[in-house]
């Protein structure tokens, strides 16, 4: 059952995949990945901020240690710096992994509507597999692809080409929901619509319906797709 994004009074496109990030976006993640780089980083006596952090949100490791490489004093090992800080972060992942407000209620709905999901994430495709099946999301998506189980990460539109051929579906018939900015990048490259819900850093770009939307909360974004979210089903 397609949907309609709505394009002006008289027109609509026909939305038949949606394919989603994952931490930011269907996970509340973000948050703890910051914590766990502040901690880690005071471990050595460096101050560092959030914005230093958006910079790496939505990027795949081997990006993001590059992007270590560049802000980290040069007598430290940003690999060594990058494992040191993933420990920290998986310590604050063996308890609840916690998700964002809507998730399982909007993701349940599209499998009521037989709609075909993906998940495209920066992370790697056996840690978003194991965090999906942990929260109880895996059995709502269908395909999962990774970061590193594609030749380029975002904001290269690779994830999202992938997860869009692993449903059969043109990437041009796909809406893509997603955090980070690299990510939005990513999405629009590979010719999908996109709604931006952002966490932890604002969108760079100014909202341009219909290809590109910025919304405040998955209940939001669903209500903009013409679905609604109950209140005593959201998590």
């Amino acid at each position: 059952m397609p949907l309609s994004l709505a394009k002006s009074i008289s027109e609509t496109h026909q939305i038949k995949a949606i394919i989603f990030d994952m931490d930011g976006l269907l996970l509340d993640t973000e948050t703890l990945s910051f914590e766990s780089f502040v901690t880690t980083a005071k471990r050595y006596d460096i101050a560092v901020g959030i914005d230093l952090y958006q910079d790496m949100i939505g990027l795949n490791a081997a990006t993001g240690i590059e992007i270590l490489r560049r802000i980290l004093p040069s007598n430290m090992d940003a690999v060594t710096f990058k494992n040191e800080w993933l420990d920290v972060y998986q310590e604050l992942l063996a308890g609840d992994v916690p998700t964002k407000r809507g998730a399982h209620t909007f993701l349940a709905r599209l499998h009521e509507l037989n709609l075909p999901r993906a998940v495209a994430t920066s992370s790697s495709g056996a840690k978003a597999r194991r965090l999906l099946q942990k929260t109880g999301l895996m059995r709502f998506i269908q395909h999962v692809t990774g970061g590193d189980e594609v030749n380029a990460g975002k904001p290269a539109p690779d994830v999202y080409i992938d997860a869009a051929k692993k449903l059969g579906i043109d990437p041009k018939h796909c809406l893509a929901f997603e955090d980070s900015n690299n990510g939005a990048t990513a999405a629009l490259a590979a010719g999908m619509w996109v709604i931006q819900i952002p966490d932890l850093a604002p969108s760079n770009r100014l909202p341009n319906p219909p290809d590109f939307n910025i919304c405040s909360s998955l209940r939001e974004a669903a209500s903009l797709i013409g679905l609604s979210l109950d209140d005593h089903l959201e998590t």
